[in-house]
C-alpha cells in the first residue's frame, strides 16, 4: 500500500504552532465536556453496568444493577441509545478537526497537549458510575478462580464459591475464560491484591488500562520520532484522542490496550536492535488475547530479511525459540491453561456468529440448504422442548395461501414448542395431527417428551438444538473454508510486501482490518482499536484512513443492540451493515482510487 496522507495533500504554513495549540486546547475543552456527560446517557443504555466507583471515591453516586434496571423500565434504551449516537458523532468530529490541525504542513503542536488532553478524556471515565460492558467483572471472576480457588479459570464448569462478591454480577452467565494465560496471570495478581473489594478490583483493571493506554501513546511518540518526525504528533493524536479507544478502554474497562501495549512495545525493541526482545513482546502480546500471535511470523519474516548472513539469521532464530520457550513455559503453566481455551473454538463454532455480516451470510445459506425460515430466525441454542395443555385449548393450523382452520386440542395433549415465543403465542408441532400451528401459552404447562418422539423425524428434527442441525454445520464449514482460505491468501501478499519495518507496519494494520471482514464472524466495537493502535504507527498510511473510518461506524452497533427481541427486529438483524459494510464500502473506494493514483504516478515516472 502506497503512502498516503489523510489529507490526501499537503497544505502551506497557515498558522503558527501556537495558534494550532491553542486550537487543539479549545478542541479538547469541548470534548471533554461531552465526555461529562457520557454516563448519564450510558446509564439508560442496554449494555449498562455499574463500575462501583461509588465505593472508592463518595462523590460518585452509588448505581446497581436494579437501579439500572428500574431505568431501563421506565424511561427505555432507544432514546439513550440513539442520544449516545448523536454525542459520538460529536466526539468524533472534534477527532477529526483535531487530526485537520495535526495534517502535513501545519506548524507542529506541542505535544504535551494532546498527551495531557488524552489523559484528561480517559480520567474522566474512572469516575463515571455506570460502565457500557461487564466483561471486566469476567477479569476479576477468572482471576479469583486462579488466585482464591487454585483452579484454572479454562474449564467448562463454574468453580467459584455462590457467594463469592463477583458472583453477584455474573449470575448464571458464566463462560470459561477466553484470554490468554498472561492476562490470567494478570487478572490473579490484581485481585490477589485487593482481595474481595469489588470496587477497588474494578478500578484497578480501569486504572491500569487507562495507564497501558497513555503508555502506547508514549512509545508511538518515540517510534514516530526515529522513522518519521514529522508525524509523532499526528499518530499519538490519531491512536490516543479516537472515542473510541478513550470509551471502550476508560468506560468499558476492556483489556485490548494490554495487548496493544505488547505490540507497540516489540516496534520500540526493534528500533533498539533488541529483536529477540521483540519477538518476546509480541509473544507477550498474543498471551493476553491469541490474535496477535499473526503478527510474529511477520516479524520474524521482516527481521530475516533484514539480516545480512545465515548465520545471524539462524542466531536469531534460535535465540527467539529459545527465549519463547522460556517464557512461555512458566506462563502456561502457572495460568493453568494447559486445559485448553475456548478460544480456539472461535474459528470453526457454529454458534460463532454476531454483529458481522457473516451472520447474514450464515442464515442466507441455511435458508439455501432448505432449513426452515422460523428454525434460521432462532437464537443458535435454542432447543425444542413440550409442553401440554392445562384445558382444552384452540389451535390456529399453518396452511400456506389459505386462513389457517381452528381445532381444539383436549386437556393433556402434549405438543412441541419450535421457536422461541416472542408473544403469549407459541408456534408448535402437533404429534397426533402432525401439524403446526399455534397456541396459547397461558393455557399449557411444561411436560415431558411423548413416546412416540423417538420415531418421528418430525420431532427428532424439531427437538435438536438450532446449532446441532445438518444445514447448520454445512454452511458453517462452507464460510469458514473460504473466509479462512481468503485470510491466508491475504497473509502471503503481507508476508511478500513485508520488506522493511514500515512495510511491517502497514501490513500488520491490514492484516488485522482484514481479519475483521474475514475470519472474525463474531464483532464487537472495541475490536477496531486493534488496527487503530498499530495504524497510528503509520499515520499517513492507507490502513490508518480505514482504522479510522471503522472506529466512526462500528458504535452504530450500540444502538442496533438495543432492539434485540424488540419489534421491529428486522433492525437488529441488520446491525452489521451500517457497523461494518459501509465503511468496507468506503475502504475498497478508497482502495481503488490509492490504486489508480499510484499507476498514474508512476506512468508519468521517467
Amino acid at each position: 500500500m502506497n503512502r498516503l496522507n489523510l489529507t490526501n495533500e499537503t497544505h502551506p504554513m497557515e498558522a503558527s504552532p501556537a495558534a494550532n495549540s491553542k486550537t487543539l486546547l479549545v478542541l479538547a475543552g469541548i470534548a471533554s465536556g461531552l465526555y461529562l456527560l457520557m454516563p448519564r446517557i450510558v446509564q439508560g443504555m442496554a449494555l449498562a453496568e455499574p463500575s462501583l466507583s461509588g465505593e472508592v471515591f463518595p462523590w460518585v453516586p452509588h448505581v446497581d444493577s436494579a437501579t439500572l434496571h428500574r431505568i431501563h423500565q421506565a424511561e427505555g434504551v432507544f432514546i439513550p441509545a440513539f442520544v449516545f449516537g448523536a454525542v459520538y458523532a460529536a466526539l468524533f468530529a472534534i477527532y477529526l478537526l483535531a487530526l485537520r490541525v495535526t495534517r502535513t504542513g501545519q506548524p507542529p503542536c506541542k505535544p504535551s497537549i494532546v498527551i495531557g488532553a488524552g489523559a484528561v478524556f480517559l480520567g474522566i471515565q474512572l469516575f463515571s458510575p455506570v460502565l457500557l460492558s461487564w466483561d471486566v467483572y469476567f477479569y476479576a471472576l477468572y482471576g479469583r478462580v486462579l488466585s482464591v480457588y487454585g483452579v484454572s479459570p479454562y474449564g467448562v464448569a463454574p468453580v467459584f464459591a455462590a457467594t463469592d462478591p463477583f458472583a453477584n454480577f455474573i449470575g448464571d452467565k458464566y463462560l470459561p475464560s477466553w484470554y490468554g494465560p498472561l492476562w490470567t496471570l494478570i487478572c490473579a495478581g490484581i485481585t490477589r491484591v485487593t482481595g474481595e473489594h469489588t470496587g477497588w478490583t474494578i478500578l484497578v483493571f480501569r486504572s491500569l488500562g487507562l495507564s497501558l493506554a497513555i503508555g502506547i501513546a508514549i512509545l508511538i511518540r518515540k517510534i514516530l520520532l526515529r522513522i518519521e518526525p514529522r508525524q509523532a504528533t499526528r499518530g499519538v493524536l490519531l491512536f490516543l484522542w479516537n472515542p473510541l479507544l478513550v470509551l471502550e478502554t476508560g468506560l468499558s474497562a476492556h483489556n485490548d490496550v494490554f495487548m496493544l501495549f505488547f505490540v507497540v512495545l516489540a516496534v520500540w525493541l526493534h528500533l533498539q536492535g533488541w529483536k529477540t526482545a521483540a519477538v518476546l513482546a509480541l509473544i507477550l502480546s498474543a498471551f493476553v488475547k491469541f490474535l496477535t500471535a499473526m503478527l510474529v511470523p511477520l516479524y520474524l519474516l521482516l527481521v530475516l530479511r533484514e539480516l545480512p548472513a545465515w548465520r545471524e539469521r539462524w542466531k536469531f532464530l534460535l535465540l527467539s525459540s529459545s527465549a519463547a520457550a522460556l517464557i512461555s513455559f512458566p506462563v502456561i503453566l502457572f495460568s493453568k491453561s494447559s486445559a485448553g481455551s475456548p478460544a480456539s473454538k472461535a474459528a470453526t463454532s457454529t454458534d460463532f456468529y454476531a454483529h458481522n455480516f457473516h451472520e447474514l451470510i450464515f442464515k442466507g445459506l441455511r435458508r439455501a440448504l432448505g432449513e426452515d425460515a422460523v428454525s434460521v430466525a432462532q437464537p443458535i441454542y435454542f432447543q425444542g422442548y413440550w409442553i401440554a395443555a392445562t384445558a382444552e385449548a384452540e389451535f390456529r393450523t399453518e396452511l400456506p395461501g389459505s386462513e389457517s382452520p381452528v381445532t381444539r386440542l383436549p386437556p393433556d395433549r402434549r405438543v412441541l414448542v419450535m421457536a422461541r415465543p416472542l408473544t403469549e403465542k407459541a408456534r408448535v408441532y402437533d404429534p397426533e395431527t402432525r401439524s403446526i400451528g399455534l397456541v396459547d401459552l397461558k393455557l399449557f404447562k411444561d411436560s415431558t417428551r411423548p413416546t412416540q418422539a423417538t420415531t418421528d423425524p418430525m420431532i427428532l428434527q424439531n427437538e435438536m438444538m438450532v446449532m446441532d442441525r445438518s444445514t447448520v454445520h454445512t454452511a458453517n464449514t462452507w464460510i469458514r473454508a473460504v473466509t479462512w482460505l481468503l485470510f491466508a491468501s491475504f497473509g502471503l501478499l503481507a508476508a511478500f510486501r513485508t520488506t522493511n519495518l514500515r512495510q511491517f507496519l502497514v501490513w500488520s494494520a491490514a492484516s488485522l482490518i482484514a481479519c475483521y471482514f474475514l475470519i472474525i464472524t463474531e464483532f464487537w466495537p472495541w475490536y477496531a482499536n486493534w488496527a487503530l493502535a498499530v495504524g497510528a504507527l503509520a499515520p499517513t498510511r492507507l490502513p490508518a484512513r480505514c482504522a479510522v473510518i471503522l472506529s466512526a461506524f462500528v458504535p452504530s452497533l450500540y444502538i442496533t443492540i438495543a432492539y434485540k427481541g424488540s419489534n421491529p427486529a428486522w433492525i437488529y438483524s441488520l446491525r452489521s451493515l451500517p457497523a461494518l459494510v459501509f465503511p468496507l464500502l468506503i475502504m475498497l473506494t478508497l482502495l481503488a482510487l490509492n490504486t489508480l493514483r499510484s499507476r498514474a504516478n508512476h506512468q508519468v515516472q521517467p
